[in-house]
């Protein structure tokens, strides 16, 4: 049986291929290619994810096939089904760089500290870079499209533990505990004013004003990333 390094780089070279394959046909350089992924990654970097000698992670992957017209998941299976045709033995890539996390279906806990202290029912995968903060995160599902321009309904989110609002920038995706309601929104603050704001296709979500002088607002954590229900669906 072949040893699991030999797998990965197999397994890399393939993810690696066919990346380099659509940036060429898009006409893509490795120096735009970094500039459109805001230069989270460097020329010499990428190139070393498209020849497989550097193994991606999954959150960089996604936002690289999302500059150059793939779908990551594809790619990972188109991957994984040419490994598997070269006789080696499948691995499942999907959880190499990822760690569990439980998180609640239910955002409708009667307090803030019941819906932090209730039982988790369910377990995400979330990015490995993420395992040091572990104790300050906080998973749960989202129902409803008031942020469906990047949360799709039904998505996870997770979100990490804030101490003051004030160290939020405005905009930052928060999920936030409102009138014994949690929500997630963009948060905007000024002065004793915050501004819950949605941001949604669909025009009717209007946005939640809160004057801190008379009611509360908690903020439970910005959120640091999330998994859309497509892939929920597919995985879980």
């Amino acid at each position: 049986m072949p040893e699991k390094n030999l797998i990965d780089m197999e397994l890399y070279a393939i993810i690696g291929k066919q990346i380099k394959n659509a940036r060429n046909l898009k006409g893509i350089s490795l120096d735009t290619l970094s500039e459109l992924i805001n230069g989270e990654k460097t020329k010499s970097t990428l190139k070393r994810y498209e020849d497989g000698s550097s193994r991606i992670e999954m959150d960089m992957l996604e936002k690289i096939c999302n500059q150059i017209g793939l779908n990551y998941v594809d790619v990972i299976n188109n991957a994984k089904d040419e490994l598997n045709k070269s006789g080696l033995v499948e691995i499942p890539i999907v959880y190499n760089d990822y760690f569990p996390l439980h998180y609640s279906t239910n955002l409708s806990a009667g307090t803030l500290e019941e819906l932090l202290d209730s039982e988790p029912d369910a377990i995400v995968y979330v990015p490995i870079k993420y395992q040091m903060i572990k104790k300050k995160l906080h998973a749960f599902k989202v129902n409803g499209t008031s942020m469906n321009n990047i949360i799709a309904d039904n998505s996870i989110v997770v979100a990490e533990d804030v101490q003051s609002a004030l160290n939020l920038k405005d905009g930052q995706i928060v999920v936030a505990w409102v009138n014994g309601l949690a929500t997630v929104k963009r948060l905007y603050v000024n002065g004793n004013q915050i501004t819950l704001m949605p941001d949604s296709s669909d025009k009717s979500h209007q946005p939640i004003m809160i004057n801190t002088d008379i009611d509360t607002v908690s903020i439970i954590g910005r959120v640091i990333w999330h998994m859309n229900p497509d892939d929920i669906e597919k995985y879980y």
